[in-house]
């Protein structure tokens, strides 16, 4: 047999991380959407939700490094892992810069990159859960790279009202530069998803 039933654990351990994956990008919704005095116990939750992730990266790395047969590469495996909890980092990055430069309002081409993400991370779970038997994954790898690509598109488009000085207000350059800020770590977001289905792609087409 290819796979005992200690083998497959793993994939409850990859399971339970890609729920912590989907739960930082809804703190990080909520986050943004919040009053300054509600973003401090949401960043710190956010905060807390690294550590948690880090330590469920590390319990896969254990699984795989521990067992004798494992149900995949164990490198990919490895990597898989690695790649989830960069996007807790990730999405913990945005909500720091957030509480650092104390950005206000948000305009609507970085509420639009929230929501991409977050789209993104709904997709993350199920598609972790479905790694075990290496099936309907192709359409979850093309919508993220999709998403990444329109998150691409809104920063651009931020970049751009940056530089017109469609953000600055009554002339605050610096509320301007911390909501490119903001964009700029929405994007690497996008982008550690994007990272993150290029391994499970890697994954699927060495086991199917």
């Amino acid at each position: 047999m290819r796979l005992t039933p200690r083998d497959s654990a793993v994939f409850d351990d990859v399971a339970a991380l890609a729920g912590h994956v989907a739960t930082g990008a809804d703190v990080l919704v909520r986050m943004l959407g919040a009053g300054p005095s509600d973003r401090s116990d949401l960043a710190g939750r956010l905060t807390d939700l690294e550590r948690v992730a880090d330590d469920a990266a590390r319990l896969v790395v254990r699984r795989v490094t521990s067992t004798f047969v494992s149900p995949f590469d164990r490198g990919d495996l490895v990597e898989l892992a690695h790649r989830l909890d960069d996007c807790v980092d990730a999405l913990a990055e945005v909500a720091a810069v957030v509480m650092a430069t104390g950005v206000g309002e948000l305009p609507a081409a970085v509420v639009e990159q929230v929501a991409l993400v977050q789209r993104q991370a709904e997709l993350t779970a199920p598609a972790m859960a479905r790694l075990r038997s290496v099936r309907d994954l192709v359409d979850y790898w093309v919508e993220v790279r999709r998403l990444e690509h329109e998150v691409g598109r809104e920063h651009l488009a931020l970049l751009a009202q940056v530089h017109r000085g469609g953000l600055r207000g009554a002339g605050e350059l610096l509320d301007a530069l911390a909501v490119k800020e903001v964009g700029d770590r929405l994007l690497a977001v996008a982008r550690a998803f994007e990272s993150l289905s290029r391994t499970v792609e890697s994954i699927a087409v060495q086991e199917a």
